[in-house]
C-alpha cells in the first residue's frame, strides 16, 4: 500500500481493497465496472489492464474497469517506459446493502443458563438472549456472540456449562451464532506483544467448549478479537485456527478519555496487527484484506453501548452513516454484554432499545441482517 516517488501508485482501487457493490461501481453484464484512479509519476500516457487511461489536469489517469470474479489483478502500465503496478481487488458480490451485528465480551449469559439449566425451557427463558430473539422476530436481525472462556472473578468457565441446551443452538444456528473472543475481560489489551501460542491456547480452549455448548453449525470463522489488538504472530494463529475474518474499530485513538488510558494520541486502536496506513486507509472502508497475512479484515462502524449515544440517537447516527456511501455499503456494529446488567457499573437501562431501534432501522432502510462468514464464503470461491 505504500507510495513511490516518482513511480506508478493506484490511489482507487489500492492492493487489498474490497468493491462492495453499488457503493464502489455500477453492475454491467459481466461483473462490476468501477472507476480506477492512478498517480501517473510523470508519465505521459497510461495503459490499465491493455486499455488507455484518460489523464486528468491533476496529472492524474482514470480508466474504467471491469473486475468480473472475486479475484481481480489490475495492472497500470506506462507504455513510454515500461513501467508496471499490478494490485489485486476482490469483489463481495453479496455485501451490499447488509449489515452484521454482534456482541464482545459474552460470559455471564451462559452462566444464567448454567444455573437455570433445571429451570428453564428454553435458552430464551434467560432475558439476555431474549432480546435477540425479539430483535430476530421482529426485523430478521441476526446475531454473532464473541465469547470470553471465564468470569473476570474465575467462579464460572465455560467447561462448567451445561451442554443441555446444545440441540436449541443449533436449531437457532442459522441467525444466533459464536466464536472466540478471549480467555476473560481482564486483563485490558489481552493479547499486545503475545505471540502465536498465547492466542492459540485461550482459542482452542473457547472454541472446544463452544462446540460442546453450542454445536459445530452454530460455530462461525469470522471474530473480533477482545480489544482487537495483537501482533501478527496472533493473527497468524488465529487464521491457522481457521478464522478468515476478523472485525475491529480500524481507526485512531483521538483523545477520547476513555481510550487514552490504554492508548497513546494517534494510535490505531481496535485494529488488531494493522499498521497506521493500512488503519488509516480501512476506516473509511467496508473491507481491507490482508494478502500477505490471508486474512479480510471487517470494519465495525458503530459501539451501540457507546457512552455518547442513547437509544433515541442511533436513528440519527444511521441517517449519518449511510452518506458516506464507501463506509456503509456493508454495515457492522457491535454492543457489549456487560452493559445490561444493572449492576454493572456502567449499565444501560436503554440497552434493549437500542438493539430493537437498530435492527428496525435497518429493515426500513432495505439493509439485510446477515452472517459475515456467507459473505466472504460466496458460491464462486473462497474469501481469498
Amino acid at each position: 500500500m505504500s507510495k513511490t516517488s516518482g513511480t506508478l501508485h493506484f490511489l482507487f482501487p489500492v492492493h487489498g481493497d474490497v468493491m462492495v457493490g453499488e457503493a464502489d461501481g455500477v453492475w454491467v453484464d459481466g461483473g462490476l465496472k468501477i472507476t480506477a484512479v492512478i498517480e501517473g509519476g510523470g508519465a505521459e500516457r497510461l495503459t490499465v489492464n491493455g486499455r488507455p487511461a484518460h489523464k486528468g489536469t491533476d496529472g492524474s489517469f482514470s480508466a474504467e474497469v471491469l473486475l468480473d470474479g472475486r479475484f481481480n489483478r489490475l495492472e497500470a502500465v506506462n507504455p513510454d517506459s515500461g513501467e508496471k503496478q499490478a494490485i489485486t481487488v476482490f469483489v463481495f458480490r453479496k455485501a451490499y446493502r447488509k449489515y452484521r451485528f454482534t456482541v464482545d465480551d459474552f460470559i455471564l449469559a451462559f452462566r444464567d443458563l448454567n444455573e437455570h439449566r433445571g429451570d428453564y425451557a428454553s435458552i430464551f427463558d434467560n432475558p439476555y438472549l431474549k432480546v435477540f430473539r425479539d430483535a430476530h422476530d421482529r426485523y430478521g436481525s441476526k446475531v454473532h456472540i464473541n465469547a470470553f472462556y471465564e468470569t473476570d472473578d474465575g467462579a464460572f468457565n465455560l467447561s462448567m456449562m451445561t451442554d443441555r441446551f446444545r440441540e436449541e443452538f443449533t436449531a437457532n444456528a442459522d441467525w444466533l451464532s459464536f466464536s472466540f473472543h478471549a480467555r476473560r475481560e481482564h486483563p485490558d489489551l489481552p493479547y499486545r506483544g503475545k505471540g502465536y501460542e498465547e492466542v492459540k491456547r485461550d482459542c482452542l480452549l473457547v472454541t472446544n467448549e463452544l462446540r460442546r455448548i453450542v454445536g459445530e453449525p452454530a460455530l462461525r470463522n469470522t471474530t473480533t478479537l477482545h480489544w482487537g489488538e495483537s501482533t501478527v504472530y496472533g493473527t497468524r494463529a488465529l487464521r491457522a485456527m481457521g478464522y478468515r475474518a476478523l472485525c475491529g474499530y480500524l481507526t485512531f485513538c483521538r483523545g477520547e478519555d476513555y481510550y487514552r488510558e490504554v492508548y497513546e494520541n494517534g494510535q490505531p486502536i481496535v485494529s488488531h496487527h494493522l499498521n497506521r496506513e493500512q488503519v488509516a486507509h480501512a476506516e473509511h472502508r467496508c473491507f481491507w484484506v490482508d494478502t500477505e497475512e490471508d486474512v479480510v479484515f471487517a470494519k465495525l462502524h458503530m459501539i451501540l453501548n457507546a457512552g455518547d449515544l442513547t437509544a433515541d440517537r442511533v436513528e440519527a447516527y444511521l441517517d449519518d452513516l449511510i452518506t458516506r456511501p464507501a463506509e456503509s455499503g456493508f454495515i457492522q456494529m457491535v454492543i457489549h454484554e456487560q452493559y445490561f446488567y444493572p449492576d454493572y457499573v456502567a449499565y444501560e437501562p436503554d440497552y434493549r432499545d437500542r438493539i430493537l431501534t437498530m435492527a428496525k432501522w435497518m429493515q426500513e432502510h432495505g439493509y439485510e441482517s446477515v452472517s459475515l462468514s456467507d459473505i466472504i464464503e460466496e458460491t464462486e470461491g473462497p474469501a481469498l
